[in-house]
């Protein structure tokens, strides 16, 4: 097995830590909250009052980050519950 100097794993460490924070820059920016257009914002405003029949105050609006499909997939995996046939 090969020693590796100290230079050697102060240069790794160097290398690791750069990729590192060029990692959390990209995660940070995926997170980021990305405003919601205002013709969306009209739409869902207009679905909520022809549903609930009134113009009612809309307090927060966020988009979904997971597909609705695999919110569905996970609730038919962890669904505990034994089928009567």
């Amino acid at each position: 097995m090969p020693t590796s100097t100290q230079a050697d794993l102060q240069a790794l460490i160097a290398q690791l830590t750069t990729r590192l924070a060029a990692l959390e820059a990209e995660v940070s920016e995926l997170k980021a909250e990305k405003p919601i257009p205002d013709d969306v914002m009209v739409a869902i405003a207009a679905g909520v009052a022809a549903y609930l029949g009134y113009k009612p105050t809309i307090k927060a609006v966020r988009l979904k980050q997971q597909p609705s499909w695999l919110n569905e997939s996970r609730r038919i995996v962890h669904n505990r519950s034994v089928p009567h046939r």
